[in-house]
């Protein structure tokens, strides 16, 4: 179990997914700067933020959702080593989650412009790390499919 490469890869990406929920607050997605404030957009909270004032507007539970079901997906994956099908298809699911919290950052950013009603945003480098998540994802699959593939042609010569 410890000594396949696609539990490194499960192992890093539950570490880089834990980071937002490990530092509650501390990690900007985006922000947006405008004459009337700036807004950002932390794991937790959308939180507006002007001169001497300062609201939260709504929680995006979506962002928390994505996250804690990706890094649950990354444990739980590593621990069905012996099924490599079931395996398999857990990564796939995190693949997509993860794709699902790259829309979601995206669709509260663009909720945040329309209230800040002007602006540009400029995005964290957190947005990269969930990149590289997908990638560390991809290549535990990969190491998945190589692990099934090498068992299937050691059962054919039995």
């Amino acid at each position: 179990m410890i000594q396949r490469l696609q539990t490194v890869y499960l192992t890093l990406a539950a570490l880089l997914l834990a980071v937002p929920v490990i530092i509650p607050g501390g990690i900007v997605l985006s922000t947006i700067e405008a004459e009337t404030g700036t807004y950002f957009l932390f794991a937790e909270k959308m939180i507006f933020q002007s001169p001497g004032e300062l609201d939260i507007l709504n929680t995006p539970y979506g962002l928390i959702a994505a996250l804690m079901i990706g890094l649950f997906l990354s444990v739980y994956s590593i621990m069905q080593y012996k099924n490599r099908g079931f395996q398999m298809k857990l990564v796939q699911l995190a693949i997509v989650i993860q794709l699902v919290f790259a829309v979601l950052v995206f669709f509260y950013t663009d909720s945040m412009l329309d209230i800040a009603a002007e602006g540009s945003p400029s995005y964290s480098p957190v947005i990269g790390v969930m990149a590289v998540v997908i990638v560390l994802y991809l290549l535990a699959l990969r190491g998945i499919k190589k692990d099934d593939a090498l068992v299937r042609s050691a059962d054919r010569l039995r």
